[in-house]
């Protein structure tokens, strides 16, 4: 490949600062989403599953208490 006027050396530096800033990107935005999924006191994603998990055992339990309450 012979890089012979300036405009061959213009193209190939935006087409690696492209690449270089869709890596960049998606680099940032996979850090993103894993910082949702570390529990951090109550406002990361995982902190809701958690709470969506806890109170649906919660209310199985007092489903399963109530129904073995009443005779069949």
């Amino acid at each position: 490949m012979n890089v012979d006027n300036p405009g061959d050396v213009v193209a190939i530096i935006a087409i690696v600062s492209a690449v270089l800033g869709g890596l960049l990107w998606i680099i940032r935005a996979q850090n993103a989403i894993q910082k949702e999924f570390r529990p951090n006191g109550g406002r990361s994603t995982r902190d809701a599953l958690d709470r969506i998990e806890r109170d649906t055992h919660d209310l199985r339990n007092r489903l399963d208490r109530h129904i073995d309450d009443h005779p069949r």
